[in-house]
């Protein structure tokens, strides 16, 4: 490691140890397999945390120090997310082209698979300076012949359960009134 890599890192949002591991240990141990195989770690890690909800992915994704989702675009076969925030500017900044976010496009990939109930997949499809964009798309659901695999959802700590999230809107609403 560089001089100039090891300031970065030390200072960065992630820490020495993450930033190593993510932009120097894994592409050195799997090359031009970088890409491909940090795509299935995504989906891995989904599968270790299906949520059951845009809200919650949102909030799993930052908690997951990947940066800070948005949802930009939606039709019934595909999502557009924007992932954005401190973490990625600083990612972006090492090398904007090479940096791999291909981790967290596999990740979006599989948990739409678990909300949907369909076959999808994810691809990067515009890098800013600070930001990248990141299409899903799933086939349209087929009931009777969906191959989707199953999730048992998580409960995230730090945020209501969907029958409080709900008890607030209506309390909002009434105090709207």
């Amino acid at each position: 490691m560089s001089q100039e890599s090891y300031n970065r890192f030390i200072n960065s949002q992630r820490g020495l140890i993450s930033s190593t591991i993510r932009d120097v240990l894994l592409p050195a141990m799997l090359g031009k397999e970088t890409n491909g195989i940090s795509y299935w770690i995504g989906k891995d890690i989904a599968r270790e945390y299906p949520v059951a909800s845009v809200d919650d992915l949102i909030t799993l994704t930052n908690q997951l120090g990947f940066g800070e989702l948005s949802l930009r675009k939606e039709n019934k076969n595909q999502q557009l997310y924007r992932l954005s925030g401190p973490i990625v500017s600083e990612r972006l900044g090492i090398d904007h082209e090479k940096v791999s976010f291909d981790l967290e496009a596999g990740f979006l990939a599989m948990e739409t698979e678990f909300q949907v109930g369909a076959a999808a997949e994810a691809e990067i499809v515009d890098r800013r300076r600070a930001s990248i964009d990141i299409m899903v798309q799933h086939d349209p659901v087929d009931k009777g012949d969906s191959k989707a695999e199953i999730a048992q959802f998580i409960r995230l700590q730090g945020t209501p359960d969907e029958p409080e999230r709900d008890k607030g809107k209506k309390r909002k609403k009434k105090r709207d009134k």
